[in-house]
């Protein structure tokens, strides 16, 4: 790919017929020329994203909290703080008005709305600056956390280029030559060993070699000293499992959550002298609503919750720190509906949600060890205690079948009238939406969210705020 950078945001210090020849210390004196003599708003930045978050997923998690916690959701106490700002984001990407994670990730990153599927990459194949890399050439850290793979979209987003978003063997390669300082969620099999028939080019030692500090599982991540070094932690080889997943198999109890990885990172990230951009993606809620799966989804956003007090306590302590919470776009249509007369029966049906210990997809993974579809387990797993024989030889079906990808899909749909009857959850679709999203912004530079924002509009007041 052509390392020709170009940007469209509203700062344009950097401008695209300029920059083919330009080498990165150059491009960042050239920014520090332009910016001397004031001094930025905001030293830091925190992103918390949850992928896939629809307004009903919100509506959900907190009727839930309060059911069965006593206590509003921490995002909504957010909307108590009177130096909140909060907007209603247009999600849309160049080539539709529903956006994918690549795309709605790129406007954040770039500035840029760009055509789903691609990286900060314009329509003709150039290249548009994302913000680490800005950020990078003003001395900052930075990093990414997520509960996907790190080189899934929305982290891809803010620091890499390249047509195809499943291109991630390269958005690795990038990681590394662009010097990333934190990187911590999923992945693995995207650092395997070279020397393995497809794997790719740059592998564990590769990056050991480069300097950074690995970790593999929890214990490693809560060792790691802070000691300038650059991070790597990846607990999985794919995504990091579902919170309710972790929570209840103790095969997967090695494995960080969020709110842990966040905490870590930002261990790592404090005291940098130029300070630092960290991006932390609630990824699987996202998932969770491709496969209409309640529980998953209810419990990944509660986990997702749970770092908005972290993202505070550090802010009380570092004030020169801009605090973006937002999602990228909706997923499944998700909502709590009336259940019973009167609709009744919708706040029990909040507890019954209780009942559910694994996630679909967990099933999914132990119908393909064995081969057999186990109607048992899946009462065990959900409380789904009446399957009837045309369900189980249509999930047995399924299971066998080479073409069918998503046996998880497979499951929510043949019992979607048993979950929604326990559940009271319906759902438009298992795919993305065209809705307007939660924007929510606190610390310098906020002032400048405005009540209405497109999604590549958020790109230039965080450069702003950063002085970038």
């Amino acid at each position: 790919m052509a390392d020709k950078l170009k940007t469209h945001s509203r700062r344009r210090f950097l401008k695209g017929a300029g920059l083919a020849g330009l080498t990165t210390p150059l491009l960042a004196q050239q920014a520090m020329a332009a910016k001397k003599g004031s001094k930025p708003p905001a030293k830091n930045l925190i992103f918390l994203v949850v992928d896939g978050m629809c307004n009903g997923t919100l509506g959900l998690a907190h009727h839930w909290h309060l059911r069965n916690r006593g206590q509003p959701l921490n995002w909504m106490q957010l909307y108590q703080r009177m130096d909140l700002c909060r907007g209603s984001q247009d999600t849309a990407s160049l080539s539709s008005p529903v956006t994918d994670s690549a795309a709605a990730a790129s406007a954040w990153g770039s500035g840029q709305r760009v055509h789903n599927g691609a990286v900060n990459l314009d329509p003709q194949g150039n290249s548009l600056l994302p913000i680490f890399l800005r950020a990078k050439q003003a001395g900052k850290r930075v990093g990414l956390v997520t509960t996907c793979r790190v080189s899934h979209a929305t982290p891809a987003g803010f620091f890499a280029n390249v047509a195809d978003r499943n291109d991630e063997p390269t958005i690795v390669r990038q990681y590394l030559e662009r010097e990333a300082d934190v990187l911590l969620g999923g992945g693995a099999r995207f650092f395997q060993s070279a020397g393995q028939a497809g794997a790719p080019a740059v592998d564990f030692s590769a990056w050991t070699a480069a300097g950074y500090l690995l970790a593999r599982n929890r214990e490693q991540l809560r060792q790691l000293p802070r000691s300038g070094q650059p991070v790597l932690g990846v607990f999985s080889d794919s995504h990091i499992p579902y919170a309710l997943d972790r929570r209840n198999d103790r095969a997967l109890s090695a494995i960080p959550s969020l709110p842990e990885m966040f905490a870590a990172a930002l261990h790592q990230l404090q005291g940098a002298r130029d300070g630092f951009v960290l991006q932390v993606e609630g990824g699987r809620v996202d998932h969770a609503g491709h496969a209409n799966d309640p529980a998953a989804i209810l419990h990944e956003q509660l986990e997702f919750d749970a770092c908005i007090p972290l993202a505070l306590n550090f802010i009380e302590q570092h004030p020169d720190t801009l605090l973006i919470v937002t999602t990228d776009h909706g997923t499944g249509g998700c909502q709590l509906d009336g259940a019973g007369k009167r609709y009744h029966d919708s706040g029990p049906a909040l507890e019954r949600i209780n009942r559910f210990r694994q996630s679909f997809e967990w099933l999914e993974q132990r119908f393909r060890a064995t081969g057999i579809f186990d109607a048992d387990l899946l009462t065990q797993a959900t409380g789904i205690d009446a399957v009837s024989q045309h369900s189980a030889d249509v999930v047995q079906g399924s299971l066998l079948d080479p073409n069918v990808t998503y046996l998880s899909s497979v499951l929510t749909g043949e019992f979607a009238a048993e979950l929604t009857a326990a559940t009271a959850v319906g759902w438009s679709s298992t795919r993305h939406t065209a809705e307007l999203t939660e924007l929510l912004a606190l610390g310098p530079g906020s002032r400048q969210v405005p009540a209405f924002i497109r999604n590549d509009q958020l790109h230039g007041i965080m450069t702003d705020a950063l002085g970038i």
